[in-house]
């Protein structure tokens, strides 16, 4: 058989994308996309459905987010033509400071997460000394107090259920204990949640005879807060349980960070995108990243997806990344120039750059940008794996939520605090362990985040909902959603199904799938072209979901078909 006659098998797994005028919710689990359209089905709107599904996601997903973690959510209230950001993002505790963890060798670079220098002991990775204070609960409520209207009790009732009767171990589950089993087994108190008593890892055999993940210590701590709210978490005995147990592990977390902990609504980014608005969250997060990507892209024309076309989209993604390592962190903390970076001056001189062959974009000047201070750029490796959930709801009437929570790693510190079932973030991983740099540790300060979750609005009607899990490509991948969506008409799962690129990595990694040609292309431009194969289910492109308006008003949503558990219920019409 010659070359040109051979012909490789290949596979692309299917979703059937439903369709719906009466709300729609997207999560990362079955049981906790059910539970969000039941609350739409009973007559919540989308705030209601989003924080149903988030305190669910927190139950069945517990790898990638729950009590113990922090978010954002982004809000679209039709009635009201507004939108607005929940921010839950986890906050260091105030005794941190920059050299609390010190360097085992500046010039190193750690193979775990992020790639930052080697701390002693890892302590900034994993354990106690990771955790940040926790933003979840506070988020959640304060969304929900101000925005829902159903009560606390009402939603969480689903999840006590969930956490009391438990969830079945699919393939999914057991691939994610299995990937952090060595860490987990170091921690008991969470080793008794996610192990078999012989301390392996749970699988199932048969669907008949699922193995089962049950936490009633959990289910006691939610059937506590829907009795007494957020206070008790934060202020009453579970918070004083955390404080206790974290002080008496030689930690700097206290109680009074709990305590002062607060949610905040804030104002998003909105940017124009092609006749449209894009909502986003600010500050120093992966929204900024997102914002400053669209904006230089508003002024050029992708949509024929050519090697050209793709040649400026990862120009401006790249840009994006440079400036973001230089620049961003907490604005409340230091001098951060997101006005200059999401500034149309910027947005046309980025594009004005794109020559003809691949260029290794640098930060912006300082001058230009109205930057004062002289703080090194961090510069780290490029992380190797990420653990975030994400959610979408449109309700009927327009509302709409997109949301993204975490733990940051996978399984978060692997904490998990005795007598609560709330397993801990690792959030102190985010900032940059080495002094003097823009994102260094401080006392209270929000560490950079890739968590961009996005809604698109066209003349006061919502168009979509769109997010993903996935660190650092969560940005990348929600430019494409967007793009695709926006520029080529694309439905939620057609949107999602194409082909993307990744620039987070000093290569541009591109789908298989996506033309030969185009992929030569590119490489004769100097681009250093790495493809990857999604069928191996290596999580290279992100993991989103989303939900569409259709221009005849239908909502059709869509989720990462490579991520079997991801799942998109619509609320059926009497």
């Amino acid at each position: 058989m010659t070359a040109e006659t051979y012909a490789a098998t290949s596979w692309m797994p299917q979703r059937v994308s439903p369709v719906s005028k009466y709300g729609m919710v997207a999560a990362k689990m079955p049981q906790a996309a059910q539970i969000g359209a039941d609350i739409l089905a009973g007559g919540g709107n989308a705030v209601d459905a989003a924080v149903a599904t988030a305190f669910a996601i927190g139950v069945c997903e517990p790898a990638m987010n729950g009590l113990g973690g922090g978010g954002y959510m982004v809000v679209w209230l039709a009635r009201e033509q507004r939108a607005l950001v929940i921010d839950y993002h986890m906050r260091s505790p105030q005794a941190a400071t920059p050299g609390m963890y010190p360097l085992v060798d500046p010039d190193s670079a750690e193979a775990g997460f992020f790639g930052w220098p080697v701390t002693e002991g890892n302590r900034h990775v994993m354990g106690p000394h990771s955790i940040a204070v926790p933003g979840t609960l506070a988020g959640l409520a304060l969304a929900l107090k101000e925005f829902g209207t159903m009560s606390l009790a009402e939603v969480i009732a689903p999840s006590i259920a969930l956490a009391e009767d438990g969830f079945p171990v699919a393939w999914f589950i057991t691939n994610s204990i299995a990937k952090a089993v060595t860490s987990i087994r170091t921690y008991p108190e969470t080793a008794k949640v996610f192990l078999r008593p012989d301390g392996d890892v749970p699988f199932t055999m048969e669907q008949a005879d699922p193995a089962m993940i049950r936490q009633p210590e959990l289910a006691e701590t939610l059937r506590r807060i829907a009795a007494e709210g957020p206070d008790v978490f934060y202020k009453g005995e579970i918070g004083q349980k955390i404080a206790a147990y974290l002080q008496a592990e030689g930690t700097i977390f206290s109680a009074d960070d709990l305590a002062g902990y607060e949610a905040k609504i804030v104002e998003p980014h909105a940017v124009e995108y092609h006749g449209h608005t894009v909502y986003t969250i600010p500050g120093g997060t992966g929204g900024t990243s997102l914002a400053q990507a669209l904006n230089a892209l508003n002024h050029v024309d992708t949509a024929g997806g050519s090697a050209r076309d793709l040649h400026t989209v990862a120009h401006v993604f790249r840009q994006a990344f440079a400036d973001r390592f230089a620049y961003l962190a907490d604005p409340e903390h230091g001098e951060v120039p997101i006005d200059a970076l999401l500034g149309d001056d910027y947005a046309r001189r980025t594009i004005e750059a794109v020559g003809d062959r691949a260029t290794t974009p640098t930060p912006g000047e300082r001058t230009d940008l109205g930057v004062s201070h002289l703080l090194d750029a961090s510069v780290p490796e490029y992380m190797k794996d990420g653990s975030t959930t994400h959610l979408n709801v449109i309700d009927a009437e327009g509302n709409a939520v997109s949301l993204t929570q975490t733990l940051l790693a996978l399984f978060g510190s692997r904490v998990t605090i005795p007598g609560t079932g709330v397993l801990m973030n690792n959030g102190m991983m985010w900032f940059d362990p080495e002094p003097g740099r823009p994102n260094s540790v401080s006392g209270g300060k929000k560490p950079l985040t890739n968590m961009a979750p996005a809604l698109v609005v066209n003349s006061g009607t919502i168009v979509a909902s769109v997010g993903a899990s996935g660190g650092r490509k969560i940005m990348n991948c929600n430019a494409q959603q967007i793009m695709n969506i926006v520029d080529r008409g694309l439905s939620a799962q057609e949107a999602i199904d194409a082909p993307r690129i990744d620039c987070s990595t000093r290569s541009l990694v591109m789908s298989n799938r996506e033309d030969s040609t185009i992929r030569e292309q590119l490489a004769d431009m100097g681009y250093t072209v790495e493809t990857r194969h999604e069928g191996l289910l290596t999580s290279d492109f992100s993991s989103p979901t989303a939900i569409r308006r259709s221009p005849d008003g239908l909502l059709d949503g869509g989720c990462d078909p490579w991520y079997f558990p991801a799942t998109v219920v619509g609320v059926e019409g009497s």
